[in-house]
């Protein structure tokens, strides 16, 4: 009996005294978007410097990101956004990072076609994950023009396009109960070199810095 007590006071003295100042589990955040979550165009030595990666890393075990970026994507991708939502079992906050292909449609429809489709995807992982997940919309990035390739010829229409979304996704965040970030402007002209589109290291550097504390607020967490 005496032993018992003895074993249980010690396991009592390494135990917290506050459930609070137990670590809490981290919170599982699913990244659908498009080759610059991929990291496309970044050089095989600098692959861990993808801002996903890096956001995982600086939240120092309190996210875990999961990846689920593809190359090309534009909104419109609702099979594969719902191939995605049976492959993955949790979620505790969806990030959807799309709309830069979306730019290249200058037919009139890019905005509200896109805008559709965000709610069709809102609505999938709510019905998969439960009411209350939290979503998180990301604005698309700015383009450096004049080194833009095979869609140069219609740079301002796409550049005014990205505009326009920019200036519509807060709206639909409202109205769905979303967040939402913009990345427009954070690129630096000069890592936009190579096709005007893909940032290179720095711009991930410029982009985690902005996701991280987004992805935070968006998924309940508070930082000192």
């Amino acid at each position: 009996m005496k032993r018992s007590l003895f074993l249980m006071s010690v396991i009592g003295f390494f135990l917290p005294s506050d459930a609070s100042e137990v670590k809490a589990e981290s919170k599982t955040v699913i990244v659908y978007g498009d080759s610059i979550t991929v990291g496309a165009k970044l050089a095989p030595a600098e692959s861990s410097r993808v801002w996903v990666l890096q956001v995982e890393a600086k939240s120092k075990g309190t996210l875990l990101m999961v990846n689920e970026g593809k190359g090309g994507r534009p909104t419109a991708s609702l099979p594969e956004f719902d191939g995605m939502l049976k492959r993955r079992a949790k979620a505790d906050l969806m990030v959807i990072a799309l709309g830069g292909n979306d730019a290249r449609d200058i037919s009139g429809k890019c905005v509200p076609n896109a805008l559709n489709n965000l709610k069709t995807m809102i609505a999938g992982a709510r019905k998969t994950y439960g009411a209350k997940l939290r979503v998180l919309l990301v604005g698309p990035t700015n383009i450096r023009k004049d080194a833009l390739g095979p869609s140069k010829p219609i740079a301002d229409q796409r550049e005014a396009n990205l505009l326009a979304l920019n200036a519509a996704y807060p709206e639909i965040a409202k109205t769905e109960d979303c967040a939402f970030v913009s990345l427009y402007g954070v690129l630096p002209e000069a890592g936009l070199g190579l096709d005007g589109v893909h940032p290179d290291a720095a711009g991930h550097d410029a982009i985690a810095k902005v996701m991280l504390p987004a992805i935070e607020r968006a998924v309940g967490i508070t930082t000192d």
